[in-house]
């Protein structure tokens, strides 16, 4: 009995001493944040330094550094006047009378010392990293690649290697001649190890140029509950304010008020025509493969054009330089596999592959037509990057996925897309850069009608292909100036119906293919009036040719539009222009800094998009028809201006924003009601230009840091339009109604926790008004048959949506040169079952033959999801 309450009181004072030395590394780890927040200085130690500092005391904050090491064996040296580095006082000493004159050593005794920090998980570089030799009271950054480079005498030293969340490496240089490093930094395991700044800057959000864009890591959107244990990047852009679909099972997303063919999505710079797998379920971007993704919504760089609302560009890793390593993920519904590294010297690879399989579970969703259905999915990416030698590199990307989903028991889908991207990147001298991208995009749909003796095949097919050339300039004058041509090709398959089988009663029909080409110059001009008065001011010149072969309908004058008046027919040979199109498209973005944490930002920019997404759904489907501009169907047109408050909170900290805009658009493409819109030959008799408006404001308020971190968002928005022509065709009369995609409240909330540092939660709720959708006004019996008469368009809505995500993260014991790392990801999409509706249809009952209203809610219940991921070094 002894011997227990004897090991119960050294359990105590343990337990007491270690209570003490997390107070005292508390009240430091407060202190020093307080200081910084004083002086704008952060203090940087080593974890293992802290108990040999003076206990922390309430003297004057401003005098922190020095009450810290004041009679201590530990000093510190000031760099940038942004960083307090804490270092062993021992280890200056023998160097002191070196660094007193080291303005005196020749420069046969001074060698250079280069490297470059590396992420373990990521396999990234890291910019902004730290690296620092206390015994010479001498560090250095690392710039956007992970570089550093300093100059020192001859003599042994300790290098100190560090960055956000890693640990921070210790190494001993042994300087007798040049070096060049490459340093690996790991996760950190205590909140107090020297630490610097992200590779995005911690006041990003204010002092950026650019309004409305938004970079989102690879690293952050893996916090996000995902939807089939799936990461998706396009469904983590709906998290942003600005950004919306209409609904669970649509294809695409709608910003500021504009169609999901409004948006411009490119991989590598390759343009994706089709997001989605599975109508919406999964993205086609695969979590392994993507680095990055940056969403412009406010002012577009002058590089980008063709669409008029966004542009969502993501960028996929490079392979590792150094090492071969494997990632992956095992899943109930769908898994993953990825390798990369080096090849040689000069080329890395990096290949993914995934294959899904939820079928499973679409029949455990409480919808006959979705409990019914087969569906499944496989896509890959490959990525090669060549150093061809210190002035030129290439990067050669691809990726080819294809999708069955067959609903019901008679009809199948089945589209596949292609892309591919080759970039040459090369310095023409000291200060400008040049890059050659050329691109390929393929897309192809099929519907398959299997029921007899009406099987038939419907498809249609897009082929781009695209070169850009683009220079920047990267001199001390006139930095980030950017200049450049594009040039691209498109072929749109407009439709072909065949029999599947010799029984069929299916007549072939064939709609002719349309070409054309679009080709653009633009220049982006930073300027900067002061550190506080700055901006861009872009100008890009578009023109758009459409060509032959192609019969262009001529219809009688003065009347609207109809097979019937059709008067004569012009036929256009092979490659013959028969119609184009071009403007100045300016781009201008302001940026006033009142202080370091608060700005104003305006800006206004001008569009031009010569393609267009035919659909009279109110949401996109992999199936929609593409098509070009032509004698009938002019480019749409669109004018913005953005205007927006920026201001940081408690030390760049808290982020809050304010975004108002107004999109004028005096051209758009619109459908008369009952329009046919495939195996149309005369699609201009259904088509129609129309105009619209859309405006709104976005709020954001962002926690970046701490165990509890995340956003609220908040969108006010309208988004109308208007159709009245000449000839009399009108919608609603010619008076203006709302967009299919028009919601105009959208509430988000974003929440990521991690209390010890191998569990994190995370969660999402997102609350938006609901679509607008067109109701019956009438019903009619005529002869007999009941014919239902629909009010005007788009006047009533569907209940609001409202949806609750939830989240959680294991990430399994590491030894810290373990070469293995996995962890467990479960997640729960809709959680407390809400039934939101999709659409809202009628149809006849068999008894009575009055409408009966139907509300089709997609997913109606709570999916739960469980992924294993894991890396191999």
């Amino acid at each position: 009995m002894k011997i227990f309450f004897t090991f119960l009181a050294f359990m105590a004072l343990l337990s007491i001493a270690a209570a003490q030395e997390i107070l005292e590394k508390s009240k430091l780890a407060e202190q020093m944040e307080n200081y910084f927040r004083l002086t704008g200085q952060r203090i940087l130690i080593l974890d293992q330094d802290i108990s040999g500092l003076n206990v922390p005391s309430d003297l004057e904050l401003r005098k922190l550094p020095f009450s810290l090491t004041e009679g201590t064996d530990y000093s510190f040296f000031l760099f940038q006047d942004k960083y307090v580095v804490i270092y062993p006082a021992s280890l200056r000493d023998t160097y002191s009378e070196k660094l007193d004159k080291l303005s005196s050593v020749s420069k046969a005794s001074i060698f250079e010392i280069k490297g470059k920090l590396r992420d373990n998980e990521m396999k990234t570089f890291i910019a902004g990293g730290l690296f620092s030799i206390p015994q010479l009271e001498l560090a250095a950054l690392t710039n956007e690649k992970g570089e550093f480079s300093v100059q020192v005498p001859e003599g042994t030293y300790i290098g100190y290697f560090s960055s956000m969340g890693k640990q921070t490496e210790q190494k001993i240089l042994k300087v007798y001649r040049d070096q060049d490093l490459d340093v690996i930094l790991f996760e950190t395991i205590s909140e107090l190890d020297l630490v610097t700044v992200t590779d995005r800057a911690i006041d990003a959000n204010v002092m950026s140029t650019l309004p409305g864009a938004t970079r989102m890591p690879m690293e952050e959107l893996k916090l996000l509950p995902p939807l089939l244990g799936e990461v998706d990047v396009v469904r983590s852009m709906l998290l942003l304010p600005g950004v919306s679909t209409v609904g669970e099972g649509a294809s695409g997303f709608n910003v500021r008020g504009g169609g999901v063919d409004q948006n411009l999505i490119l991989m590598d710079g390759a343009p994706v025509f089709n997001p989605s797998h599975m109508f919406g379920f999964f993205g086609i971007f695969n979590q392994d493969a993507v680095n990055d993704a940056t969403l412009y919504k406010g002012d577009i760089p002058a590089q980008f054009g063709g669409r008029l609302s966004s542009v969502l560009d993501i960028k996929t890793k490079a392979g590792d330089m150094q090492d071969w390593y494997l990632t992956g993920g095992v899943g109930f519904l769908s898994s993953r596999l990825g390798a990369n590294g080096p090849i040689n010297d000069k080329t890395q690879l990096m290949g993914t592959f995934r294959a899904a399989y939820p079928t499973w579970i679409l029949q455990r969703i409480p919808n006959t037509g979705i409990s019914e259905s087969v569906t499944n999915f496989t896509d890959g990416n490959l990525r090669i990057d060549h150093r061809i030698n210190d002035r030129n590199s290439l990067v050669i990307s691809a990726y080819i996925s294809s999708d069955y989903f067959k609903f019901g028991a008679d009809t199948a889908y089945t589209w596949q897309t292609n892309l591919a991207s080759m970039k040459w990147k090369s310095f023409w001298g000291e200060n400008l850069g040049a890059e050659t991208n050329l691109t390929y995009s393929g897309y192809r749909y099929t519907v398959l009608g299997e029921a007899s003796p009406l099987d038939f095949e419907l498809g249609s097919s897009i082929n781009f292909l695209g070169i850009q050339q683009q220079f920047e300039w990267s001199g001390e004058k006139l930095e980030g100036l950017q200049f450049g041509f594009q040039v691209n090709s498109y072929q749109m398959g407009m439709g072909d119906l065949n029999s599947r089988s010799k029984e069929s009663l299916i007549i072939p029909v064939a709609i002719p293919d349309e070409q054309g080409v679009e080709s653009a110059a633009y220049i982006q001009i930073p300027w900067k009036i002061s550190d506080k008065l700055q901006g861009q001011i872009g100008l890009r010149y578009s023109h758009f040719f459409a060509l032959g072969a192609k019969d262009v309908y001529q219809y009688q004058p003065g009347i609207s539009k109809d097979t019937r008046s059709i008067v004569d027919t012009i036929s256009y040979r092979a490659g013959e222009v028969f119609e184009s199109y071009g403007g100045f498209e300016p781009r201008l973005t302001i940026r006033y800094a009142i202080t370091d944490d608060f700005s104003v930002k305006a800006s206004v920019n001008r569009s031009l998009q010569y393609l267009h997404l035919l659909t009279n759904n109110f949401a996109s489907a992999p199936v929609d028809l593409w098509k070009l501009s032509d004698s009938y169907i002019k480019p749409q047109e669109a004018w913005q201006y953005a205007l927006g408050i920026y201001k940081n909170l408690k030390q760049n900290k808290i982020e809050t924003s304010l975004e108002v805009y107004y999109k004028d658009m005096p051209r758009i493409v619109e459908y008369l009601d009952g329009a046919q819109l495939f195996l149309n030959p005369a699609l201009e008799t259904d088509l129609v230009m129309g105009s619209g408006y859309a405006y709104g404001s976005e709020l954001l308020v962002r926690k970046n840091s701490g165990k509890l971190n995340g956003w609220i968002s908040y969108t006010f928005s309208r988004s109308l339009r208007k159709v009245e022509t000449e000839f009399g065709e009108a919608v609603n009369q010619g008076g203006y109604f709302p967009a299919n995609w028009d919601q105009p409240h959208d509430l988000t909330v974003v929440s990521s926790w991690q209390p010890v540092r191998r569990i994190s939660f995370n969660a999402t709720f997102n609350f938006r008004t609901g679509r607008p959708i067109t109701l019956p006004s009438g019903i009619y019996d005529i002869g007999g048959n009941i014919v239902i008469d629909y009010q005007e368009r788009n006047q009533a809505r569907i209940p609001d949506y409202h949806r609750l995500d939830l989240g959680m993260t294991y990430y399994f014991y590491q030894k810290r040169n373990s070469n293995y790392k996995s962890s467990l990801n479960l997640s729960f999409y809709n959680v407390y079952a809400r039934r939101n509706a999709f659409s809202w249809f009628f149809q006849p009952t068999p008894e009575l033959g009055i409408p009966k209203s139907y509300r089709l809610a997609v997913i109606g219940t709570i999916i739960p999801s469980v992924t294993y991921n894991f890396s191999i070094r």
